[in-house]
């Protein structure tokens, strides 16, 4: 599940992912593949870095004809689930995000083809819901 908040005091976009521990390190694990590495074994800086590479290839977002650039912020992990954050700046006039919302989310569907991605989009009170999966190839439109 990914939450994306439109934060427009701030003129920032927030988001959080949230997934199973052992789906994550599996994820991971696959990136490693060809260095023969684990990932537990990484120390948590290399982690980091791993996550954001992982993050910035699976997630886009664009709105209108502008695509977000989305930074890493950190993970923090918990018992049941690993939160990934993540953030990017509001760059055009605040009305220009509601409408034409282009979210592509293929996060562990290389791992798991069958991956369904549950997005919240909240803006300005509102929120909507969608999913990402291989049957909209895993991206969603929306205009608030």
């Amino acid at each position: 599940m990914t939450d994306i908040y439109v934060d427009i005091h701030k003129t920032q976009i927030n988001g959080v992912v949230k997934c199973f521990p052992d789906d994550w390190e599996r994820a991971m694990n696959a990136l490693l593949s060809h260095e023969l590495k684990r990932y537990v074994k990484l120390d948590s800086a290399v982690q980091d870095s791993l996550h954001g590479f992982y993050l910035k290839k699976h997630i886009n977002l664009t709105v209108g004809k502008q695509s977000i650039k989305l930074k890493f912020s950190g993970t923090v992990t918990g018992p049941d689930e690993v939160y990934l954050l993540f953030e990017g700046p509001m760059e055009m006039p605040v009305d220009a995000y509601k409408k034409d919302w282009m979210v592509s989310h293929s996060l562990l569907a290389d791992i798991y083809p069958s991956q369904e991605n549950i997005i919240i989009l909240h803006c300005n009170g509102q929120k909507y819901t969608s999913s990402c999966r291989a049957g909209n190839n895993y991206k969603f439109n929306h205009s608030f």
